[in-house]
């Protein structure tokens, strides 16, 4: 039995090289336009530069003057972020993005190990993470910074409990970088836990003044007072992607299905609907938090509540939801096995099922969906179409029984 922990972690390494990295890395590799790591490369050379790195005009003939891509995705992330990024000054587009690639890759490791050690995730389903998961190789060769962020939030989630200001900064470092980790305060807040809380609003006030001199007050404000408050309206900094797109699997993506707008932004209707159902999404999570067995589970309900809360939630934005997965494979496996040893093979087979479909849907690649939605008539094409949708909600649902429930012992 002592071995069989090396085994999962060779056969993670192996799947990992040949059905994820290794295809990633072609991409990657014979790329020479950054993919979405382009955005960030171009605005940190207009800050470096003195320019504002929220101006898409001058964004976009930085871009134009290396005479490699017309025109790159605005640049909205927050201030501070771009100090992980300063570094690409006297670096090619092209190299940056292969570090890039290796900077993906050990924050990988770092999520599973986190994942493994702190959040209940079982060896095996790390291995099958690193074999299945598709949103893993999505997020490295489109050069995204999810796992940037995931990374500081899940150490400072496990810190916590012994280390709460170490906790609090690791979290406030990762909202600094996206804004969305900022919803884990809310575990902290329900539970009354202020000084993690009062860490992480200080990290974040210290990470802005911190990156002062590479981005100017000016261009923070324009970032607090003009492009965050777009956010909620799917006005993301003039980004010209449908909020309609088939890979978005939001719940601003099914509003704006059901009172689509005269434009490219959300209309009305689909604001206001998309606020009550958020609200009472979080009002529920709060009712499972308080009562939860499993802190791990009700934590991993609330990485799916900051997964779907934007208005865009592209395929390598599932990358969040890696270490969720594998703690709600842990904790429904476990129910699985107790029914089944205890003869309720009924309710073995129906956490089992949905525990397997939740994982699958969210999991398969992007080009199946499509080949899927093809075969499938007309009337039916949105079963596919919205497949991660609705399994990300499978996925809250079963977090939050797992919370409620608790995960059992042995």
């Amino acid at each position: 039995m002592s071995r069989l922990p090396v085994l999962w972690l060779v056969l993670a390494l192996i799947g990992h090289t040949f059905f994820q990295a290794a295809p990633a890395w072609k991409k990657v590799h014979g790329s020479g336009a950054g993919r979405d790591f382009a955005s960030y490369y171009y605005a940190a050379e207009v800050a470096l530069d003195g320019g504002d790195p929220y101006d898409n005009t001058a964004v976009n003939a930085a871009a134009r003057a290396e005479k490699v891509r017309k025109s790159v995705h605005p640049y909205f992330y927050p201030p501070p972020f771009l100090l992980t990024v300063a570094w690409v000054g006297p670096v090619s587009l092209q190299t940056s993005y292969e570090a890039w690639f290796f900077l993906n890759e050990a924050l990988l490791l770092v999520c599973l190990g986190l994942g493994v050690w702190a959040f209940g995730v079982p060896m095996w389903a790390a291995a099958l993470l690193c074999w299945t998961w598709s949103p893993i190789p999505d997020n490295a060769w489109m050069g995204q910074a999810n796992l940037l962020a995931l990374a500081p939030a899940l150490a400072g989630l496990a810190l916590a409990g012994r280390r709460p200001w170490v906790g609090g900064v690791l979290v406030g470092v990762a909202a600094m970088l996206k804004m969305s980790p900022a919803l884990f305060l809310g575990w902290w807040l329900l539970r009354r836990e202020w000084r993690p809380v009062v860490a992480a609003v200080a990290t974040a006030l210290g990470a802005t003044l911190l990156s002062l001199p590479l981005v100017g007050l000016p261009a923070q404000l324009r970032f607090y007072t003009e492009v965050l408050p777009g956010f909620s309206r799917g006005d993301y900094h003039g980004l010209k992607v449908p909020i309609s797109l088939e890979a978005n699997h939001s719940i601003g993506d099914l509003a704006d299905r059901l009172f689509p707008g005269p434009g490219d932004l959300l209309s009305e209707p689909a604001q206001r609907t998309m606020t009550v159902v958020l609200v009472g999404l979080l009002a529920a999570w709060a009712w499972i938090a308080r009562g939860a067995k499993d802190g791990p589970a009700a934590l991993a309900a609330l990485t799916v509540l900051m997964v779907v809360t934007p208005v865009y939630t592209y395929e390598h934005h599932l990358v969040f939801l890696l270490v969720a997965m594998g703690t709600i494979a842990g904790s429904v496996g476990a129910h699985v096995a107790v029914a089944w040893r205890s003869g309720d093979r009924a309710r073995a087979v129906v956490l089992g099922g949905a525990l397997v479909c939740t994982w699958f849907f969210l999991a398969w690649p992007l080009p199946w969906l499509r080949e899927a939605q093809k075969a499938l008539p007309a009337s039916l094409q949105f079963l596919t179409r919205e497949s991660k949708t609705f399994a990300e909600f499978g996925l809250f649902v079963l977090a939050a029984w797992s919370a409620r429930r608790g995960r059992p012992a042995g």
